[in-house]
């Protein structure tokens, strides 16, 4: 769907679909709660179960990716949790040794009069911060539709 409503382009003597257009929403939507709304993502969510779940198709799977900046699937989606502790296994020989220290307001500091956060705990985080997106309300969706096709076209 999301590539449907780029317009096309000759190239090398064949119609394709223009894919280098890239519309980024405008910060005042992105920043808007009344037009979006907070959402965790649970273990099992993918972008096309979420978009299936809230639009009722898993087409529109590139509204949540856009309003949330993520470009790339294996890197800006969270993990799920067998595939988070083979990741962390696999990047940390031990993944509870300490990462880093951190103070009581949650700074990186030295050692010495400070608290350990391991390599395991330190992936989680950004882990669960890659899990709280946004969501564009239901009732917003075909305007946002419409204004992206216009946008690309």
């Amino acid at each position: 769907m999301y590539f449907n409503l780029h317009p096309n382009i000759e190239f090398d003597g064949r119609v394709v679909v223009d894919m280098f257009r890239r519309v980024v929403p405008h910060k005042n939507i992105v920043d808007n709660f009344a037009v979006l709304t907070k959402y965790d993502v649970r273990d099992l969510d993918t972008p096309e179960s979420l978009a299936y779940e809230l639009y009722g198709n898993a087409q529109y799977h590139w509204v949540l990716l856009m309003i949330n900046n993520m470009v790339n699937m294996r890197k800006d989606w969270p993990l799920r949790s067998r595939e988070f502790g083979d990741f962390v296994a696999g990047k940390y020989t031990l993944p509870d040794a300490v990462h880093h220290y951190e103070d009581v307001d949650g700074f990186i500091v030295d050692g010495t009069t400070s608290y350990p956060v391991s390599n395991y705990t330190y992936e989680e985080r950004i882990n669960n911060a890659k899990g709280q997106i946004k969501i564009l309300k239901p009732e917003y969706l075909s305007a946002f539709v419409k204004n992206f096709s216009n946008l690309v076209a």
